[in-house]
């Protein structure tokens, strides 16, 4: 086999996806966070609470932004509110790219994320939450630019 050659059974990805999380998906700007809180759309994804604003994006921005809460009232030691949080952000930098995909272009939505769960849960409990929050989300997005479709009979 020559050198960088691919071995069988193997393909090459076309396309190689960065599965970061830099300060420009971080939601942490106070009159975003005011914006995001004014408007009433929201739902769950046990163990998460999903707060959303969709706005306008322009080209160099990220796509989502997103922020993670957990409450003190819950979780009196920081470092169960802190594991959370970590785990909650790992989750959705792995699977952040099936909600970017959905977006239209120039369309970018802001996400807070809040635990609700009475426990800390494992990373799998967690990971699901997320991907159905991206669920979720593509269903708003359908429904918001009128491509949602009724079932046939």
């Amino acid at each position: 086999m020559a050198t960088g050659a691919i071995p069988e059974g193997f393909a090459r990805m076309e396309t190689t996806r960065r599965h970061t999380f830099s300060k420009g998906e971080r939601l942490y700007l106070k009159h975003r966070f005011d914006a995001l809180l004014a408007g009433k759309d929201s739902f769950i994804s046990y163990p998460l609470r999903v707060i959303f604003r969709f706005s306008v994006r322009d080209e160099g921005e990220a796509p989502a932004r997103v922020a993670v809460s957990v409450s003190k009232r819950r979780f009196k030691r920081a470092v169960d509110r802190n594991r959370i949080k970590r785990l909650t952000r790992e989750a959705y930098r792995l699977n952040k790219h099936d909600l970017h995909d959905l977006l239209p272009p120039g369309q970018g939505v802001d996400m807070l994320l809040i635990y609700l769960g009475e426990t800390v849960v494992d990373f799998v409990k967690i990971e699901k939450a997320i991907q159905g929050v991206i669920k979720k989300m593509h269903g708003v997005v359908e429904k918001r630019s009128g491509l949602a479709t009724t079932p046939a009979d």
